[in-house]
């Protein structure tokens, strides 16, 4: 048994711990205060835990179900709450039609005014703004068609200004716009018969010819300045020789010292034109030497390359020329360019070409002088000669025998200030020198 002292002390301990439940409205402290309010003697664990707890956990348990009970009522008022709110939104959903449809309506009139501001906007700007243009138009070419009135009126009175022999210029072109009519005139009006007159000597075409070639050989002669332009020529198309030949150098050029003679001068119409252009046919012989001789090696490059080399010594020389050349102005527009390369350089020039060529019936007459070998040596072979012959009378038909023709741009003939030249003086020499010193 336990001592009153021990039990007192174990209840008042018990007392004094407060035991909450979650509602915090009963607790065990206040339950043992009314007990002990009512009872003034202390009672036993045994007696309150048989007795006085079993009643304060079937109030627990009450208070547990009637709080279970309350939770339950409040979900179901919730869910009808939410029930009702639902079938609100679906009411208010089905009456929405007509406020859509008022929204609808008013969107068609935002659009149908928009369009109607639009539409305006389009008819201001075609009558007040494009109307504008088109008068601007109209007078652009009111004025196109004024300058270029004025500008044929003004030519009209240049042409009249301007007088060919006493007459209107305007009148004469109109005149001489037919090459026919051109040709007699200057025929007529040079008084040569292109059927009765006689062939004509050129000798002093020939002085002419001579000073110039003359010339020509001196600036050569210089510095060596042929033989500087073939070596250069040889350098920009060493890349087009051959693998089985080696670097060409050159060994001899001779330019001659005669001079060709042109003979037998006639002018006559030019076979196909109708009698629209002339064309003078000249004699031309020249007897003399222009040599040109090179050496290389040929390359054996079987069965491995390089594995042998054949020096070759060549020499070609013109000795005889005779033909029949034929001499002429015209337009690029009477012929036709044999490549294409030609009629892209051309382009759109326009003007007077001097027109050459030789008939088919000439004469050339080569000297091929061949060497080949290293120790014995093949001298002058007759197949070697052939070859080079044959292969430059073919460069010379496909460039210069009829029906080809050379053309050669003739330059302006109206004075220049940049072209004027006057003879040199004693002054002038001195002058130079002290502006040197």
């Amino acid at each position: 048994m336990i001592d009153n002292g021990t039990n007192n002390t174990i209840v008042s301990e018990f007392n004094s711990s407060e035991l909450c439940i979650d509602d915090g409205n009963t607790s065990y402290s206040n339950f043992t205060n009314e007990h002990s309010g009512t009872n003034d003697t202390f009672m036993t664990l045994d007696e309150y835990l048989n007795k006085t707890l079993p009643l304060h956990l079937d109030q627990l348990v009450l208070d547990t179900n009637q709080r279970e009970l309350f939770d339950t009522a409040a979900k179901s008022i919730l869910s009808s709450a939410l029930l009702e709110r639902q079938q609100q939104s679906l009411q208010t959903i089905s009456s929405k039609p007509h406020s859509s449809f008022s929204s609808q309506s008013f969107a068609q009139g935002l659009i149908v005014g928009q369009l109607s501001v639009l539409i305006v906007l389009i008819f201001a700007i075609k009558f007040f703004v494009f109307s504008e243009g088109g008068a601007k138009t109209a007078t652009a070419k009111s004025v196109a068609t004024t300058s270029s009135f004025m500008d044929s009126t003004k030519n009209s009175i240049l042409s009249t200004i301007i007088k060919r022999g006493g007459k209107d210029g305007l009148e004469v072109a109109e005149q001489e716009n037919d090459k026919s009519k051109q040709i007699n005139s200057i025929l007529e009006k040079t008084y040569y018969n292109v059927e009765t007159h006689s062939p004509e000597s050129l000798d002093w075409f020939n002085v002419l010819i001579a000073q110039t070639i003359q010339q020509f050989r001196e600036e050569a002669l210089q510095k060596n300045n042929i033989i500087n332009s073939l070596n250069d020529f040889i350098e920009r198309r060493s890349d087009e020789l051959p693998q089985y030949l080696d670097q060409i150098k050159i060994t001899e050029v001779d330019i001659g010292d005669d001079f060709p003679i042109f003979s037998n001068c006639i002018i006559q119409y030019s076979p196909n034109s109708n009698k629209k252009r002339l064309e003078a046919k000249i004699d031309i012989d020249l007897s003399d030497r222009l040599a040109l001789g090179i050496e290389t090696r040929l390359l054996l490059n079987y069965p491995k390359p390089l594995s042998a080399a054949l020096p070759i010594q060549l020499t070609v020389s013109i000795v005889r020329f005779q033909a029949c050349l034929t001499v002429s102005l015209t337009t690029d527009e009477q012929f036709v360019p044999t490549s294409k390369d030609v009629g892209d350089e051309m382009g759109n020039e326009k003007g007077y070409y001097l027109m050459f060529s030789f008939n088919p019936e000439y004469r050339m007459e080569l000297e091929v002088k061949s060497l080949i070998g290293a120790r014995s040596k093949l001298e002058n072979i007759p197949k070697i000669a052939s070859l080079i012959e044959y292969q430059i009378s073919k460069w010379f038909v496909e460039r210069c025998v009829e029906p080809r023709f050379q053309f050669v741009k003739l330059p302006s003939m109206w004075p220049r200030s940049k072209n004027t030249r006057k003879e040199k003086t004693d002054t002038d020499d001195t002058g130079s020198v002290k502006s040197n010193d």
